[in-house]
């Protein structure tokens, strides 16, 4: 690349700062009015919350490997950073091989694993054996073999790895088949001339199935199935403390912005940093914050008997959209 390519590429990844970190703000704000609460300031869960983390006492984790554990979201932030990266026109056209669909897949799926390492080097405080018998019939005794709150985490991490994000990667390769290539700089230029994948039957279908995806792919209410509340407390992020938990806030908040990104490429045609079409991947990111926001202030916390069929649910409905792209 150029030096004029470079630039472009600096700057999409300072609007993206600037954006990223004022989505969790609006995303907390939406849900909270949408329940009738004042909620936090804009500025709070992104902004301040980051910084805030920055300078917070870092602890040693109660993990098996805490410098490995502590290192997790950093990898997180990077794996998410090159997926937005490869979206860039201008890395698209230099990098045509990379830049395909195939890549993003790839890389999204490294970022759902890293959440089953989180939860199996994670070993809280919460869960260590009693110091003395435990009397109660039934009970267990001292010294008796436990597992840790994020072992179930860890479980949960390998089926939404193996099943939970399925409709999400199938929606994916609508936009794909519709314009007959998996090269992103095609599936843009394809919606440049014809027009976006969105205004079509599998388009919507696409999009619909997206969305629903994608709160899974957040581990967004209701599909918190990853960090189930009532017994797993927060998962994989329990013993994450200081710049690791800044790190993990950053990588969330860029995660948002990345996947509206993603689907203003495949389905609008428009990537980050093209002209003014930049402002099209910032609306996209506003809109699915506040969307996911609606949807997890009205919606309960699924369990397995809600989860599983919405799943499959959702993934036969994607089926159907790649086979009215296929016709």
């Amino acid at each position: 690349m150029d030096l004029v390519s470079v630039g472009y590429v600096i700057g999409a990844f300072i609007i993206a700062i600037v954006v990223n970190l004022w989505l969790p703000g609006i995303e907390k704000k939406s849900e909270a009015r949408i329940q009738q609460r004042l909620g936090p300031e804009l500025t709070s869960p992104g902004i301040y919350t980051t910084f805030k983390f920055f300078f917070k006492q870092s602890l040693k984790p109660s993990a098996v490997l805490p410098r490995l554990y502590n290192a997790l979201p950093i990898v997180t932030l990077v794996v998410v950073a090159v997926i937005y990266l490869l979206l860039i026109p201008q890395v698209m056209v230099s990098w045509t091989i990379y830049s395909s669909l195939v890549a993003i897949v790839g890389l999204l799926k490294i970022e759902e694993v890293v959440y089953v390492f989180m939860s199996s080097f994670s070993q809280s405080l919460l869960s260590k054996t009693m110091p003395f018998p435990d009397k109660a019939k039934g009970g267990k005794h001292r010294e008796a073999k436990q597992s840790f709150f994020e072992q179930i985490s860890a479980k949960r991490s390998l089926k939404l790895i193996s099943y939970g994000s399925l409709p999400f990667y199938i929606a994916l390769f609508i936009p794909a088949i519709k314009t007959g290539s998996i090269g992103l700089f095609d599936i843009v230029m394809y919606q440049q001339i014809f027009g976006p994948v969105l205004f079509s039957v599998e388009g919507v279908i696409g999009t619909i199935v997206f969305f629903i995806g994608f709160l899974i792919i957040l581990n967004s209410n209701p599909f918190a199935y990853m960090e189930g509340h009532s017994d797993v407390i927060e998962g994989p992020l329990l013993e994450y403390m200081s710049k690791s938990r800044a790190a993990y806030v950053m990588a969330h908040a860029l995660l948002i912005f990345t996947g509206a990104c993603i689907y203003s490429t495949l389905f609008l045609g428009f990537p980050p940093v093209w002209g003014f079409s930049v402002i099209i991947p910032v609306i996209v990111s506003i809109i699915l914050t506040i969307a996911a926001a609606a949807v997890s202030a009205m919606a309960p916390l699924f369990t397995n008997r809600e989860f599983y069929p919405t799943v499959m649910g959702t993934s036969m409905i994607a089926v159907i959209g790649v086979l009215l792209a296929v016709i």
